[in-house]
């Protein structure tokens, strides 16, 4: 009795496997693009060849002038009620505002703005930390720490150069931050005083005194951080208007954000290469196409 033999099939798995990696690699090659493009798209040329940036988004200008408005509003009606008690002040609220009552009302309202506002915000930091599993360029990391301490090296005269920042420099993540800690704060404390009875049903009634110093406190010190450290820093020393126009020039992207500015130009300038051999790739396939039509005899 004979036996037939009979090849073994090749198998199939290294082809499958190739076919896998290569999928691979166009969805890796397909995401970088993407990702530069993106940063490609910050650089603005103009006809006389000078670069701006694209700094905020229309939305995020919005957001800002909200915050502006709603947390200036907070900030005067606040302090009014807080000195009261002062004739001139006292004199002042009467006169512009016609009585505490009214004042109060457009406090509610302006907080009322702002707490939308902050709602808002927050669901766009749940959406990158979720959703696109990006923590942000205001995340706090460890080279935040080293270059608070090079900043005060620098200011000292301690040293000769400022750290090399990123999209955001350390003085705006503090501040950013400081933001986000005030606004919880004084959102708590003043809830905890527009509604004392809900207040008063779960802690006990010395809660609304305390809250009462709490946020006046954390007023002050809100209203005085952004009038000396934010209007400093942006308005006087910088002279930063990006978040009112969305746009930074090249020169102020340069000496603010140098890292940003270095990884945006690297993706400008790789979404160039691309586009350029793409379209001498098609020139070569197609060379009637880019040559000018005669004129006829």
């Amino acid at each position: 009795m004979t036996t037939n033999n009979i090849p073994a099939a090749a198998p199939e798995a290294p082809k499958s496997e190739n076919k896998a990696a290569e999928a691979a690699k166009k969805r890796s090659r397909a995401m970088r693009m993407r990702s530069a493009m993106e940063l490609a798209a910050q650089v603005k040329v103009g006809h006389d060849g000078t670069r701006m940036f694209v700094r905020f988004t229309r939305n995020e200008i919005i957001e800002h002038w909200i915050l502006l408005v709603s947390f200036s509003t907070l900030g005067l009606t606040g302090l009014l009620q807080r000195y009261a008690g002062i004739y001139i002040v006292g004199l002042l609220i009467n006169l512009v505002f016609g009585g505490i009552e009214t004042l109060r009302v457009i406090h509610h309202l302006a907080a009322i703005a702002f707490g939308l506002q902050s709602i808002y915000h927050g669901f766009k930091i749940l959406y990158f930390w979720f959703v696109r599993r990006e923590l942000g360029a205001m995340f706090p990391m460890f080279k935040d720490l080293t270059d608070m301490v090079g900043m005060i090296k620098y200011n000292a005269g301690w040293a000769k150069q400022r750290p090399q920042f990123d999209r955001y420099t350390v003085e705006e993540k503090l501040e950013y931050w400081a933001l986000i800690w005030g606004t919880l704060v004084m959102g708590l404390t003043g809830l905890m005083q527009w509604f004392p009875t809900i207040t008063t049903q779960y802690l006990p009634g010395q809660a609304i005194p305390i809250a009462r110093v709490a946020h006046s406190l954390e007023a002050v010190l809100a209203v005085a951080a952004i009038a000396m450290w934010h209007m400093y820093h942006s308005v006087i020393k910088e002279r930063n208007s990006s978040i009112f126009n969305g746009l930074m020039s090249e020169h102020e992207m340069m000496e603010n954000h140098p890292l940003e500015y270095q990884r945006i130009m690297a993706a400008y300038d790789y979404v160039q290469k691309v586009k350029s051999g793409h379209e001498a790739r098609h020139h070569a396939d197609h060379p009637a196409a880019s040559e000018p039509a005669g004129s006829a005899d």
